[in-house]
């Protein structure tokens, strides 16, 4: 049977759209596999997991992976039965598509709620963390070193949160770990693993004393921004990928009804 001008007009629509879902699941790939291997991100998850494992950013990762190799597979169905007017492969299509979109809102829900309970919990766990590993766990150390410098904080609250930590027992002589200071090389790469202060003893002094040589801010604040950029950027990629998911579903019901 000839297709209407319509018909003709959804079925190279969803024929395109489908090129774009190919590509939207291999960015999601990409992204996924790019959040769990980059090291920055990696070693700074540490102070955000939501169990002994990961945190929830890495859990949306993998969620992400999943997704977009259910997109890329999800997309043949629509392409291949738009091109073969195929009634049966463009309902299969639709309901795929339906369960995508399904499974994205449900991460999505499960991602505000880990989002919100990481933030609840985040001060409490990272004191705890910072008074019992730092200095002795290696991993923790380095993430709360890249966390002082990259976000130019101090401890939990302040630097006072060093006082009844292990790292304090074993260095009296200091009052918070050289990361606490304004760093003469701030900006380069490693400068976590390797802190040259500018002047560590006006920055290891009391209170009141240090304002120019010590970063004031604690980082409890600044990891909560960043744990809200990033779920950002995973929220409008997601949002992106279900407003093409919904398309699709539209036009495959179109062409569909003209088949």
């Amino acid at each position: 049977m000839a297709l209407s001008c319509g018909a003709k007009c959804a079925k190279g629509v969803l024929i395109t759209f489908n090129l774009v879902f190919w590509l939207s699941g291999c960015a999601l790939i990409a992204f996924g596999i790019f959040i769990l291997i980059e090291e920055e991100k990696t070693t700074l998850f540490r102070l955000l997991q939501v169990d002994e494992n990961y945190a929830h950013l890495q859990y949306l990762a993998f969620a992400f992976i999943g997704i977009g190799g259910l997109v890329f597979i999800v997309g043949f169905f629509g392409c291949c039965g738009a091109m073969q007017e195929n009634k049966c492969m463009l309902v299969a299509y639709f309901i795929f598509l339906f369960i995508i979109l399904g499974c994205e809102l449900s991460v999505g829900v499960l991602a505000i709620v880990f989002q919100e309970k990481g933030t609840y919990e985040l001060e409490d766990k990272f004191k705890e963390t910072l008074k019992t590993k730092y200095g002795l766990d290696a991993p923790i150390t380095k993430a709360i070193d890249l966390a002082q410098t990259k976000f130019e904080c101090c401890g939990v609250r302040d630097g006072g949160d060093y006082a009844d930590s292990s790292w304090k027992k074993k260095n009296e002589e200091k009052n918070v770990s050289p990361t606490c200071c304004v760093l003469r090389n701030a900006g380069q790469p490693n400068s976590y693993t390797d802190p040259q202060p500018l002047n560590e003893s006006m920055c290891q002094k009391e209170d009141g004393m240090n304002m120019r040589f010590r970063h004031q801010s604690g980082c409890k604040i600044k990891l909560e921004e960043y744990l809200k950029e990033e779920s950002m950027i995973f929220l409008g990629l997601g949002c992106i990928v279900a407003a093409l998911e919904i398309f699709g579903m539209i036009f495959s019901i179109c062409l569909c009804k003209e088949i």
